[in-house]
């Protein structure tokens, strides 16, 4: 597949592709199992067979996969190293979710988070997006000071509630785009 990158990222090593189901399910489980920590933390299970599969799939009540935005952060050699899924338009017409943002263990620590997320701001304000949201798992404090870092700040902390075999609670956090 070759389709045009989403939006730039300030690194020429790397691009952003949509990512489609079928073709890139293979090379996007694979992504899930470099990230098996990620899961760990968030499930406290090993990654499903079916991770990459259900990425394309699930999708928040009442939304239709129109909405919708897997986009794949790929090296020079076209290997799917990073994911960055979520909804347009969500919870509102002019916010955009983001569901999961992972990097493969190797590329992480070195910034490359940062552009991909500046790069991903900057598309969705010149797409009349005036704020990204997204929930961290409270067990899951390296995402946290992360996503603090890149400008995201506290919402609210929600009830505890099941993912996988754990029970945490979520901080919804929120970047305002200027």
């Amino acid at each position: 597949m070759t389709d045009a990158p989403i939006f730039h990222i300030e690194d020429p090593d790397y691009s952003v592709r949509e990512l489609h189901h079928p073709e890139d399910t293979a090379s996007l489980q694979r992504l899930f199992e470099q990230c098996a920590d990620y899961v760990m933390i968030v499930e406290g299970q090993e990654v499903s067979s079916s991770a990459a599969q259900e990425t394309f799939e699930d999708m928040p009540p009442g939304r239709s996969l129109d909405d919708k935005f897997i986009y794949g952060l790929l090296d020079r050699n076209g290997n799917i190293i990073g994911l960055l899924e979520g909804m347009q338009h969500y919870p509102d017409e002019m916010t955009w979710w983001i569901g999961l943002f992972m990097l493969s263990p190797e590329i992480r620590g070195h910034g490359l988070g940062r552009r991909v997320i500046d790069g991903f701001s900057d598309y969705v304000h010149k797409n009349h997006g005036t704020s990204i949201m997204l929930g961290v798992v409270e067990e899951n404090q390296a995402a946290y000071e992360f996503w603090q870092r890149l400008g995201f700040e506290l919402v609210r902390k929600t009830e505890p509630r099941p993912f996988g075999k754990k029970i945490q609670s979520v901080y919804v956090m929120r970047r305002v785009l200027s």
